[in-house]
């Protein structure tokens, strides 16, 4: 794992409405590296992550800090400058990623469009890298979904292309906002190994956003612990899970279930 800072993010405050909504929050990242933030829903997570992308919902906005990455501030960039970072540099998966994809469009045109964005590619290399990518989340039959249109397939498989997209070009740091959720465990597990030979093998970093200790104690190499939109525990994984120092990330501890004596975190 390289030990070359990627992302530091410090003293990150962010309002709605001029209601304070996240407070004081601050984390590097090298690259490489596996964040995994966890918390109750409104602690703030997803908060978190959408601003490092610079896509707060209106009415939000950074009111105090910096989000630093590769030695650049993120804070107040104009939308011509976020074009070449959103993706290739910096890329997400989104809870709910059907959402996203447009519905009038063949998925094989929408991942042309992608890859044409940034990078210099005919229409066959595009189609035999989305097919390759598809593979890689168990979307084995991926001539056929090139030609479908997003309501044509169901809500597990759109959040599988949410997920290829996101590591199509190889971004820098990928955020995942619950990004398998909505899929049953295999394929959940084998998404969770994508992600992780990405961030291995290509030096990618991670931030995954999730509720599942056991999906952060098998990903991350740090976590980060919210509650009410403050940081609570925080640490490497191993630290943070075996020797938790808030009773919130106790409360979380125990309420992960037992099979045969063990709990799945461990």
């Amino acid at each position: 794992m390289s030990e070359e800072l990627l992302l530091d993010v410090k003293n990150l405050h962010i309002a709605y409405q001029d209601n304070p909504t996240v407070m004081d929050v601050n984390f590097t990242l090298n690259k490489g590296e596996v964040l995994a933030i966890v918390g109750e829903s409104g602690s703030g997570k997803t908060t978190v992550i959408r601003a490092i992308l610079g896509l707060l919902s209106t009415g939000g906005k950074i009111t105090t800090g910096d989000i630093v990455f590769e030695g650049r501030s993120l804070n107040n960039l104009a939308k011509r400058e976020w074009q070449p970072i959103r993706g290739k540099e910096i890329s997400m998966i989104f809870q709910d990623s059907g959402s996203a994809l447009d519905p009038i469009q063949k998925i094989g045109k929408q991942f042309r469009e992608y890859f044409k964005t940034h990078e210099t590619l005919s229409d066959e290399e595009c189609d035999a890298k989305a097919i390759s990518l598809l593979a890689s989340v168990a979307l084995t039959a991926g001539v056929d979904i090139l030609q479908r249109y997003p309501y044509e397939l169901s809500g597990g498989q759109r959040q599988r292309l949410g997920v290829a997209m996101g590591l199509a070009l190889s971004p820098k740091l990928l955020l995942g906002d619950e990004p398998t959720s909505a899929l049953d465990v295999t394929t959940q597990a084998q998404v969770v190994l994508e992600m992780k030979a990405l961030a291995k093998n290509q030096g990618t970093a991670i931030i995954i956003v999730t509720h599942n200790l056991g999906v952060a104690a098998h990903m991350a190499d740090k976590i980060l612990v919210m509650k009410s939109g403050r940081v609570v525990d925080s640490g490497m994984a191993k630290d943070v899970l075996e020797n938790p120092s808030h009773e919130y990330t106790k409360h979380l501890m125990d309420s992960v279930p037992t099979l045969g004596g063990g709990r799945y975190v461990e």
